[in-house]
């Protein structure tokens, strides 16, 4: 194999410019498709990622009473009925749900009196929900207790007064409190920013209203929950069917709330399953192009190393015939091609991966794509590699068949 470097090198000078064109397209594939692939990744990463909730079975109903004078007790006969319902396992009025596109956000931060962005800590969508919206939502507690009767205030969402205890995200807490429990610590929210807030639970996972719309998977948790229940004129119920009962429960719970106030208006009853699929809508679609992308470019660059190495072939038939003639095996000639391919694609590979990452730094200055990791690089490298000899094992194999003494009169 050595012994065929010295050879290869000459004959690759007398034919640089293909052989330049073939090192930058390498080079282009694996910066563009690396690239690709690596934003495909950090794209669809969350699509699978869980809201927190028992979305599987879960609907969400919003209403709004024309007649907001009765709306304190209509909340609980609604709820009351909702729950009656042979096919509903529970229900909780809230003020949103994962994924929606919209939330009730606010600044959170550590100290008091703090209500500029500069000062505060981030921000955090806020839900509200009553002692029955943990188990109710499905939602699972890892440190702490949960909301008690004597927990829960009436108010108006988006606005003060708020409640003195509320339950935070697993990833919020330790975005907060590093290395410490974030139990007994105050926090602060917009609102009301010197009301100090005791947590008294972390929720393992509550995802926001505009989870879909972030990459930092982590911000995408970043929720409190306040112990609140809103008798205003709208109302908003997740409701959560009994195990594979979602299309009987939605029907029930559409009787049962018409008939418990028909003047009221009813938005659409939405499973939480097709608020998902709405949600990452566009990202399916941009995975799916950038996807048809990368396979037409890789396509291409193949069909260049193929169209390449055999207008090499077709170029060498006579030094073919001749080592051909002086004892070169079947072997012997593939084994050149695919070795000054080999040279080929690496030098393609080198250039194609200082692009990438190149080409990673200009996006997360602009984007804020994170870096991408060495391993994916790396990866990508052997893919093209390993394309690369793939396309030229076929004319190298079509070489290895030259008969010696039909190349040789031939030309």
């Amino acid at each position: 194999m050595l012994n065929d470097i010295g050879p290869i090198l000459a004959a690759l000078k007398r034919s640089r410019l293909g052989a330049g064109l073939l090192i930058l397209q390498i080079a282009l594939t694996l910066a563009v498709v690396g690239n690709i692939l690596f934003i495909i990744g950090v794209r669809t990463a969350h699509l699978s990622q869980s809201t927190g909730v028992d979305e599987r079975d879960m609907f969400a109903i919003g209403y709004r009473l024309d007649h907001p004078e009765g709306a304190r007790g209509q909340r609980e006969t609604d709820l009351a009925a909702l729950r009656a319902s042979p096919a509903i396992a529970d229900a909780v009025a809230t003020n949103s749900y994962p994924l929606r596109g919209s939330a009730w956000t606010e600044g959170v931060s550590l100290r008091a009196g703090a209500t500029d962005i500069q000062s505060q800590n981030g921000n955090v969508d806020v839900y509200a929900f009553d002692e029955r919206g943990v188990s109710g939502l499905g939602l699972r507690l890892v440190e702490g207790r949960d909301f008690q009767r004597d927990d829960v205030t009436d108010g108006s969402f988006n606005r003060a007064p708020l409640p003195p205890v509320v339950l935070v995200t697993r990833s919020l807490a330790e975005r907060l409190f590093p290395g410490h429990s974030a139990l007994g610590q105050t926090v602060y929210l917009t609102p009301e920013p010197n009301h100090p807030l005791r947590i008294v639970g972390v929720i393992e996972r509550l995802q926001t209203g505009n989870a879909a719309g972030t990459t930092d998977l982590s911000a995408a948790e970043d929720s409190v929950v306040v112990p609140m229940v809103d008798h205003g004129p709208h109302g908003l119920y997740l409701v959560r069917a009994r195990a594979g009962q979602i299309g009987a429960a939605m029907a029930a719970a559409s009787e049962v709330l018409r008939k418990a106030n028909g003047q009221r208006m009813f938005g659409k009853l939405r499973p939480l399953s097709e608020v998902r699929s709405a949600a990452y809508e566009r990202d399916r679609a941009m995975a799916i192009s950038l996807g048809v992308i990368c396979t037409i470019l890789v396509f291409v660059t193949a069909l260049g190393i193929v169209g390449l190495t055999g207008f090499w072939v077709e170029r060498r038939k006579r030094q073919i015939g001749i080592r051909r003639a002086l004892g070169a095996t079947r072997v012997a000639v593939v084994r050149y091609f695919l070795v000054e391919n080999a040279m080929l694609c690496g030098a393609g590979v080198v250039i194609g991966a200082i692009a990438a990452w190149g080409l990673n730094a200009w996006f997360g200055d602009h984007y804020g794509v994170p870096p991408i990791p060495a391993w994916m690089l790396a990866a990508s490298a052997v893919g093209i590699l390993a394309l690369g000899q793939l396309s030229a094992s076929f004319p190298s194999t079509r070489a290895a068949r030259v008969d010696p003494a039909k190349a040789i009169r031939a030309c």
